[in-house]
Formats: structure tokens, C-alpha cells, sequence
């Protein structure tokens, strides 16, 4: 007699593959520029899906720099080195789950309880690993970070990978390899007026292009940009400057003719500017004042955010099979639910020879 398997089995399975599809397409729409390759902020590889192991490498290649042969000289023997590195990416696994009432609550309540949960599940996935992604990228360590309304959100900020950090000194000195501040002396002397501006995102998206090796800009329908990641309340100050209008109608000109400027924050400078709450931010009376934690890293006179300049690679991510990403159980002698969604995975900032592959980091004042 043939094997067969339970509709119920069928149906987690569809689940689980749901869920993930999910999610992939919920980040991918908060980041927006994700996928296999290396021309994105986002470069993921699912090898790890096709074939065992707990660590996935990426290579990164810089940019030719050499002047060619001309004529009919010799190219044969002349011909230029690659300049390439590898980054690890380490797995891990991330797990949450809701447990519901029972039979007699669900049969109290007008919605599918089940269905409820599942659904929260996938908003909660895709919300840590865009924070993951906005961690990684800022080189944040600390573990007590929290959010404008004082939740912890930095407590799994070295889960799968622990990022590189802004180096001590160029935050003391106000500006680095890979690194501005607002206060052109440093974080520790950083005050309320020191908000993000555009000049800020035109210093950055210049830093960017003449960075050895230099940030590689996102290629998409014909247009070469990088994009910048602004905190919430970085937008707010950004959309009461007077070059705001300029800087919308430039993403609305572009926006006629290629989808992905639409709905930007604006574009200034070859930058496309982008709104995303999950940008890090510090809250110098609750976290410490240091995106690394307390009593480590160079102190943040405010509260400040670390806004976000990428371009291709920035971050990378690897993914691993997981056909029981979502599972429903049930317990109490089938009197009680439980609904349980898992991602494995890794994330992590790209390096190269010790410098930051894709992205300047950018630390303004952010009151709320």
C-alpha cells in the first residue's frame, strides 16, 4: 500500500512555505532593494537551502582601477588583478510562538484565531529581520537599545553575527572612513540642533564615491543612486527644510518613469531617500550613550540617530531550508492551539579589508 501523507501535514507544509514567501516579500518591500546578486542593498544567497552547513561565504570584488591596453600593445601579461574578499556569514535560528485560550474562547470570538496568529507571526518575522538588517548595518552592539516609546529592541542585536562597530575614534572625531556626525567634533559634543540634513546626505553620498574602495551604487532602470535609510524623526526634520520641495519633486520627476522612486522620501544628490522606523536609534537616559552600550564606545551628548547610506552589498543574508518555518500544534488533550514560526538564517554587515563594503554611517540629533 502506497504512503500517504495527512491533508494536515499538507497544509503546515503550504503554511510554512506561505510564511516565508511572506515575509521575504514584506522585508523586501521595507527595504527595497533585496535579492540574489550582488546589485543590492540586500544580497542574499540561499545556497544553504540546497545543502547542509552553518556558514555561508560571499565574495566581494572592488572595482577594476586599471587604464587598459591601447593599440596593439601586449594585453597578454598585463592583465589586472581582481581585488576581491570573502565574507562569512554565520546561521542561526529564531523562533516565537502564541499559544491560544481554547476551544471554549475561540468558540467566543468572531475571527479565526488560528489564522490571527499566524498572521501576527509574519509581522513579527519580517519586523526582526529588518531590524536585524538596520542593526547589522550600523555596527550596533547594544543590547539595551529601545525604540522612541522605550521598548527594547536591541536585545538580540549580536543574534546570528555580531557587526563591526564604528570605530572609538572616528565617532570622537566626528567623521571617518565610512562615518559623519553631524557635530563635525564628535558624538560627545553633539547637541539638540544638530539634526539631519540634506548637505548631511550630500557629504555622505560624496564620502561614498571617492571611498577606497569605493561604495558601488544600486543600479535599476537605467538609473545609478544610492539610498539613505532616515530615521522617522530624521524625516520629520529633513521635510521642514527649505530644499524639501527641490528634493520631493526630484523623486516625483524619476518616479513617472521608473516605479521604484515612487513613494520615496524624495532624491537629492543621487541619494534616494528613504523613510524606515527600523533605522537605530539612541536614547542616552535609557540605553547608555553609545550605539555599543554602555561604558563602551564614544558617548552621545543626545539623543541621536544612526541614519544609513547604502549601496550594493551593504548587508548579506543567508538563508537555509526550512520546510517547518510554521507549525500548529495542539496540547490539553486537543483542547488548547499553538501556532509556532521559525526562521534560519543569517545576517551580516559587509567587510572589506576592515572597511564597511557598503555603507557610511550618519549620526544626527533625533528628539522625539
Amino acid at each position: 500500500m502506497a504512503n500517504t501523507v495527512s491533508i494536515d501535514a499538507l497544509r503546515q507544509e503550504l503554511w510554512a512555505k506561505e510564511l516565508l514567501d511572506d515575509v521575504q516579500r514584506d522585508v523586501e518591500n521595507v527595504m527595497g532593494f533585496m535579492g540574489e546578486g550582488q546589485n543590492n542593498v540586500v544580497n542574499v544567497s540561499r545556497d544553504l537551502a540546497k545543502n547542509n552547513g552553518d556558514i555561508q561565504t560571499f565574495g566581494l570584488v572592488a572595482r577594476l582601477t586599471g587604464n587598459g591596453i591601447t593599440g596593439d600593445s601586449e594585453l597578454e601579461g598585463n592583465e589586472e588583478s581582481m581585488n576581491s574578499y570573502s565574507e562569512q556569514v554565520a546561521i542561526d535560528q529564531i523562533r516565537n510562538a502564541v499559544r491560544l485560550t481554547g476551544k471554549l474562547d475561540a468558540q467566543k470570538t468572531v475571527y479565526d484565531q488560528i489564522k490571527s496568529a499566524r498572521e501576527n507571526l509574519r509581522v513579527w518575522m519580517k519586523e526582526f529581520i529588518c531590524r536585524q538588517i538596520m542593526l547589522k548595518l550600523g555596527g550596533v552592539t547594544n543590547t539595551t537599545l529601545v525604540d522612541t516609546n522605550g521598548v527594547v529592541v536591541g536585545g538580540r542585536a549580536t543574534w546570528s553575527n555580531t557587526p563591526d562597530y564604528i570605530p572609538d575614534a572616528d565617532e570622537a572625531a566626528g567623521v571617518g572612513n565610512r562615518y559623519i556626525c553631524a557635530e563635525t567634533t564628535g558624538t560627545d559634543a553633539l547637541a539638540a540642533a544638530d539634526i539631519m540634513t540634506l548637505d548631511l546626505v550630500t557629504s555622505a553620498a560624496t564620502k561614498a564615491a571617492l571611498a577606497n574602495p569605493k561604495i558601488q551604487k544600486i543600479e535599476r532602470g537605467g538609473e545609478s543612486f544610492y539610498v539613505m535609510y532616515l530615521h522617522p524623526l530624521c524625516a520629520r526634520d529633513i521635510r521642514k527644510s527649505a530644499d524639501w520641495k527641490s528634493a520631493q519633486q526630484y523623486a516625483r520627476e524619476r518616479g513617472e518613469k521608473n516605479p521604484i522612486f515612487r513613494g520615496a522620501l524624495g532624491y537629492w544628490s543621487n541619494v534616494l531617500l528613504l523613510e524606515n522606523e527600523f533605522v537605530p536609534w539612541l536614547d542616552v537616559s535609557v540605553a547608555g550613550n553609545s550605539f555599543r552600550g554602555a561604558a563602551v564606545g564614544t558617548d552621545c551628548a543626545v539623543d541621536c540617530a544612526r541614519n544609513l547610506l547604502v549601496g550594493q552589498s551593504a548587508v548579506l543574508m543567508a538563508e537555509a531550508s526550512n520546510p517547518d518555518a510554521l507549525v500548529v500544534e495542539t496540547f490539553d488533550y486537543k483542547n488548547k492551539d499553538g501556532v509556532a514560526a521559525n526562521w534560519i538564517g543569517g545576517l551580516q554587515k559587509a567587510m572589506f579589508n576592515s572597511l564597511e563594503y557598503g555603507v557610511i554611517a550618519v549620526d544626527a540629533a533625533a528628539a522625539v
